[in-house]
């Protein structure tokens, strides 16, 4: 029986994270469609989704989800999906029983890009067997919100919008932590959030091992999600709850207030979540690809939209969370978090990932270990957390390392060999952890690589051929896209990461607060000058427990 995860997605950039980590998801069922055997038969979709019936009485498949948003955010995407309408979209089934006059009212409806006009076009034959497309370009240029590239349906109890906010109000934007805090603090909104749509999933499940949060980390969805933390801490004390904080480019925020704010609120969630969460990741937005030695030198240099930088942290979370879907020796939520800390009570880790593994045409994946162990530094991963181009071991208390996609794209690479098997992979993986790192941590391998959907941005460049392979003698053609990729993450906690507290720990001396305080101590949940005192402390003293400050 698998143990269910109930995810849940917090403000908008965390839904862009969000819809590109679930139409991978759909990407597995489709490609099981138009294959002779099932795709990424290692996963246990049951952990992520749920089986259900509409009101039809026919089966549905959707995922175990709660996504807040504000009210302007969806444009294209019904709070109520067509899976379980009842009623026409004209609304003539419940004009029908009135007798009398009726006048209409009808808002325009958005327009849909050529993508959702696709999905719509083919949604009767979705196991067509029409060549692999890739609708980047177009998305690249059209996306505005997250559900112009959604391809889901989604339960009913799913969407939740925020009320009081609009999405992209410049006259009251919804840029605070104490707003989320007000917002939580809205009798009506908490209800309809925590009890009929958070709890619904909750109960409907036979052993439920946690939650999964995807959060905005900048703005007011950060007050929030340190809320849901706390309020998940109290109500489901012996569930785990991993939580992504999601940082967008500091260059978006155009003045130096809007930088300060966007720092004022991160640094409150990291304080929040160090109390409340089983393990929290601040994942930042990668910095421009392209050239030198760094991680991504397989990438295209820009990834300065939205729509992209999302695609990296979203490949990064559903990458390091493949141990907990496993169908065979899963990891639990808990355990993994265990793992990452050492058993100890720290709670603020780093992911790095690998995209793409470095896995040549022709060539070995021992390759990619080779020297790295002896520099203890992967120069072919990025650090999404502490935002290196690399990724440094070193003196870690706990780490996880997963790596996918080698056996699968091995066996185009190598058809005259025997490609190597999990087994053979792991072992060298832990040969690498062990000249490189104290801490030996776990290592995975799973066959199935990162399915690159028609949705998902087209990062790679000439060198990545249209099976994820590398090959520097060979250029691809618009009409080939990168259909798979090899992808390694590694989830783990350091020395390194007490300096993001320590950091946070600075928003709050008494001079870079008083510039701020006037915005944040407005509300029945504001801040004063004793909370601030109270807040450096809480985040010095999670600092101390990891040891003395990292200053390589």
């Amino acid at each position: 029986m698998p143990r269910e995860i109930l995810t849940l997605q917090l403000g908008h950039t965390a839904n862009f994270v969000g819809t590109h980590f679930w139409n991978t998801q759909d990407a597995y069922f489709a490609l099981s469609e138009t294959a002779a055997a099932p795709a990424a038969p290692e996963l246990d979709h049951d952990v992520l989704y749920r089986a259900g019936r509409n009101v039809y009485g026919e089966e549905t498949y959707t995922p175990r989800l709660v996504i807040l948003d504000l009210k302007g955010s969806l444009k294209t995407l019904k709070k109520v999906s067509p899976l379980y309408e009842a009623a026409d979209d004209d609304g003539s089934s419940a004009a029908a029983t009135w007798g009398g006059k009726v006048e209409r009212h009808a808002q325009e409806p958005y327009a849909k890009n050529d993508f959702l006009t696709h999905l719509d076009e083919n949604a009767s034959h979705s196991s067509s067997t029409e060549p692999a497309q890739s609708f980047s370009t177009h998305l690249e240029s059209s996306v505005t919100v997250w559900s112009d590239f959604n391809k889901l349906y989604y339960h009913p109890k799913t969407v939740v919008e925020v009320p009081h906010f609009l999405h992209d109000d410049d006259l009251k934007p919804f840029s605070a932590f104490t707003q989320g805090l007000d917002v939580m603090a809205d009798h009506d909104f908490r209800d309809e959030f925590l009890e009929e749509r958070m709890r619904f999933f909750v109960e409907e499940s036979d052993s439920l091992q946690g939650f999964n949060l995807i959060a905005d980390a900048t703005d007011g969805f950060a007050g929030i999600t340190a809320n849901l933390l706390e309020y998940i801490s109290d109500e489901f004390s012996k569930k785990s709850a991993m939580t992504f904080g999601v940082h967008p480019p500091f260059d978006r925020f155009d003045t130096d207030k809007g930088r300060k704010v966007a720092t004022l609120n991160s640094s409150l969630l990291i304080e929040a979540a160090a109390r409340s969460s089983s393990l929290y990741v601040p994942l930042y937005a990668p910095y421009a690809a392209g050239g030198g030695d760094n991680a991504w030198r397989y990438l295209k240099n820009d990834l300065s939209s939205t729509y992209k930088w999302s695609a990296c942290l979203a490949a990064g979370i559903e990458t390091a969370l493949l141990p907990v879907r496993l169908k065979m020796h899963a990891l639990q939520l808990g355990t993994l978090a265990e793992l990452v800390s050492g058993g100890s009570a720290r709670t603020v880790a780093g992911l790095s990932l690998g995209l793409p593994f470095p896995l040549h045409s022709g060539g070995s994946y021992a390759d990619a270990f080779a020297g790295a162990g002896k520099e203890q530094r992967a120069d072919w991963m990025a650090d999404l957390t502490l935002q290196r181009g690399y990724d440094q071991l070193g003196d870690e208390f706990g780490q996880c390392f997963v790596v996918r996609g080698i056996p699968e794209l091995a066996r185009v690479s190598q058809a005259r060999t025997r490609p190597p098997i999990n087994s053979e992979i792991v072992a060298t993986v832990d040969g690498f952890l062990r000249a490189a790192s104290s801490t030996r941590g776990e290592s995975y391998s799973v066959d199935a690589a990162f399915p690159i959907c028609e949705s998902f941005p087209q990062l790679f460049d000439s060198r990545i051929t249209p099976d994820g392979l590398i090959d520097d003698s060979q250029a691809k053609t618009q009409s080939n896209p990168t259909t798979r990729i090899a992808a390694a993450t590694r989830l783990s906690m350091a020395p390194a990461h007490g300096g993001l507290l320590r950091t946070a720990g600075e928003a709050f001396t008494r001079g870079a607060f008083a510039k701020l305080v006037a915005m944040y101590e407005k509300g029945d949940r504001g801040l004063d000058d004793e909370d601030r005192r109270a807040l450096k402390e809480s985040l010095e003293e999670a600092a101390s427990r990891y040891g003395e400050p990292d200053y390589e």
